[in-house]
């Protein structure tokens, strides 16, 4: 019964899609160039954040197609990749089809919620997934080397010690942090990192139209602030992507496209010379 109702709403949302402005017709690719001297070798990370099991087709091909044009060198998926309530099939396909490039996780709200989160965790690592539940792990291209951190999503800031986080670190190489919730700017402020990637916000799920402003997102409220893109803050740079459900609880996105996030991480020389 839950298969044909799912079934129902995606074939009235499909049909919507054709009459109603701004109802998701694609995914957007948006990139940035990041440059530090700490980047030696030039590093193309891909953002793949809040698909919430979301269907991009036979094998996950629209979605796959967009991935391997872009050819990044790694994959940050900063949390619900998953549902709470709902099978995996899509999302488990989608790290599958992934193999061949290094993908670092951490967990979202969505995927916390769930009483088999222990199961679904170790599926991930049999698709190759890294997960980072308050661990680290270093990725190396030629000169450059990240070392990346996730830790997994909790309700409150108050939840974290960034003094803890601190010490999971070992390296002086570029730091990144994988944490679901973008609105904890404190504790990210007292983070010993470079970059802090996020999603949750949905990228407001609204937007007014011909613009960047979202309408609401959860625990920020309306209009919210910390919803994409990417923001300066006293250390680091956070980078929030708008995700890739096409949907939340059937409350469809508007003039928001689900998105992929490229980041190019390079040199200060190669940004001098290039």
């Amino acid at each position: 019964m839950a298969d044909k109702k799912t079934g129902i709403a995606i074939a009235a949302a499909a049909a919507a899609a054709a009459i109603i402005p701004g109802l998701p017709r694609d995914i957007d690719v948006t990139r940035y160039t990041v440059c530090s001297s700490k980047i030696h070798t030039p590093v193309r990370m891909m953002i793949l954040s809040d698909l919430h099991n979301a269907d991009y087709g036979m094998n996950m091909e629209d979605l796959m197609v967009k991935v391997l044009a872009e050819k990044p060198d790694l994959i940050l998926m900063p949390g619900d990749m998953a549902e709470e309530h709902m099978h995996q099939d899509n999302t488990l396909v989608l790290m599958k089809a992934l193999r061949d490039f290094p993908v670092y996780y951490s967990t979202g709200n969505h995927e916390e919620y769930r009483p088999d989160l222990e199961d679904l965790l170790k599926k991930f690592r049999e698709a190759g997934v890294q997960v980072l539940s308050y661990r680290n792990a270093v990725f190396t291209k030629g000169d450059t080397s990240l070392e990346i951190v996730g830790i997994p999503c909790r309700k409150h800031e108050s939840d974290y010690s960034a003094d803890d986080i601190n010490r999971i670190y070992t390296t002086d190489n570029y730091r990144i942090l994988l944490s679901h919730r973008p609105h904890f700017i404190d504790l990210y402020n007292h983070i010993d990192c470079q970059m802090v990637v996020s999603g949750h916000a949905h990228g407001g799920q609204w937007r007014i139209p011909g613009t960047n402003i979202g309408i609401a997102a959860p625990q920020q409220g309306l209009l919210p602030k910390y919803i994409s893109g990417v923001h300066t803050l006293d250390h680091s740079l956070l980078v929030i992507s708008r995700g890739l459900s096409r949907h939340y609880h059937y409350i469809p996105r508007l003039y928001n496209n689900p998105e992929i996030v490229v980041i190019d991480l390079i040199g200060r020389e190669v940004e001098k010379h290039g």
